[in-house]
């Protein structure tokens, strides 16, 4: 075994740990170690710029993902387009995929998702095992864009996929129970979530155990489900107990790290510790705000809580510009459906007519009722909060 695949081997090793921070300083080691050994165009350096550029977004290093993943995805589309090659080139675009996604370019994450689905379809037959990643991917980043049914398709394909071609339950699975979890969550519909989200922690504790950053950030999305539901003192358990892992393994500036923080802090506000959630809420939009820039959609959820805050506290002014920042982070990423954006419109337009706006709170509240096609968004006793 040479120094470079030695490196490798070990890198791949600590990822699978956990250890994130050694996993990244092996990765770039062995990918100038195989740089020299195999040439700087290889198979075994597109290998090892996978692995650093997943890595990275593991640690939330957003910007250098995208580096090593893009030059990645340059070298790979120039391998003929079979057997080991073709696979290492679909994990190169399931991985670009995600950061795209984690950067908030939905519509080019989609776009990458499904000319690797395509392309896998058509070489490798519809129900091979590499499409497991890329439909997975396809259905996170539909979830986050508001596309719901789409996400589903792509996600119960993936389940089906994932069970036709593996025995017993493994990592894969609970990532995709994970994922409908997230999905049924996002749709409201919490108690079909809870049994998804649950089972995604059984499958990955059992494999890793609990304290494994993989594990906690199945127990935080649990938790979210558990706060839906109105069992805060279980969901702070399991928040308290995920972002203690989470900076452990990735440091206090992680976005696993920053929905933690901004869950904890609307359980504190849903019992009027108003100072509290304040002071976390700000937390979490700085960690934000640093990993992903001032106009990312996943601000918006911060910016939202923050507003319902200031408007309780008698501070109208601060409130419509967290609202009005909370909407451009939305309105050019995520569709006019989604929930969040029409929670968001429901919000401001509240405020609006508390303070006598009423012309422009009536456009935004004809925007809300069009987005959900008149129906009442669905019961979330974190009343106007977004988690």
């Amino acid at each position: 075994m040479s120094p470079g695949v030695a490196l490798f081997v070990e890198a791949t090793q600590a990822r699978a740990r956990g250890d994130f921070p050694p996993a990244l300083r092996l990765g770039k080691r062995a990918q100038r170690a195989l740089e020299r050994e195999t040439g700087p165009e290889s198979p075994a350096v597109v290998a090892a710029l996978l692995l650093v550029g997943e890595t990275a977004a593991d640690l939330g290093r957003l910007a250098e993902a995208q580096t090593r993943l893009d030059r990645a995805a340059a070298l790979a589309a120039g391998f003929p387009p079979d057997g080991a090659l073709l696979l290492l080139r679909l994990r190169v675009d399931a991985a670009l995929g995600g950061a795209l996604r984690l950067a908030g370019r939905y519509k080019e994450a989609e776009a990458l998702y499904r000319r690797a689905i395509a392309e896998a379809e058509r070489m490798l037959g519809r129900d091979d095992a590499v499409l497991v990643e890329l439909l997975n991917g396809l259905g996170v980043t539909c979830k986050f864009s508001g596309r719901f049914v789409e996400a589903e398709a792509a996600d119960r394909r993936a389940l089906a996929i994932a069970e036709s071609t593996s025995d017993g339950d493994n990592q894969t699975r609970a990532t995709l129970y994970h994922n409908l979890g997230g999905l049924a969550h996002a749709r409201g519909d919490y108690a079909r979530a809870e049994p998804l989200a649950s089972r995604s922690v059984e499958i990955r504790e059992s494999l890793l155990g609990a304290d494994h950053a993989a594990v906690a950030a199945d127990q935080a999305a649990l938790a979210a489900i558990l706060a839906a539901l109105g069992r805060d003192g279980e969901a702070e358990a399991l928040l308290r107990h995920a972002l203690a892992v989470f900076e452990r393994a990735h440091g206090e500036t992680h976005p696993h790290t920053a929905a933690c923080l901004n869950n904890l802090a609307a359980i504190l506000h849903r019992r009027d510790q108003s100072d509290e959630a304040e002071q976390l809420y700000r937390r979490a939009l700085a960690v934000k705000e640093t990993l992903l820039g001032d106009t990312h959609p996943e601000l918006a959820a911060t910016l939202n809580n923050l507003a319902v805050l200031a408007r309780a506290d008698g501070r109208p002014a601060e409130a419509e510009r967290l609202y009005r920042r909370a909407l451009s982070c939305l309105e050019s990423a995520v569709e006019s459906t989604h929930p969040n954006l029409t929670s968001c419109l429901e919000n401001y337009a509240a405020l609006l007519n508390e303070i006598g706006r009423h012309r422009e709170a009536n456009a935004l509240q004809v925007r809300a009722r069009d987005s959900t096609g008149g129906k009442r968004l669905p019961r979330n006793p974190t009343r106007g909060r977004l988690g």
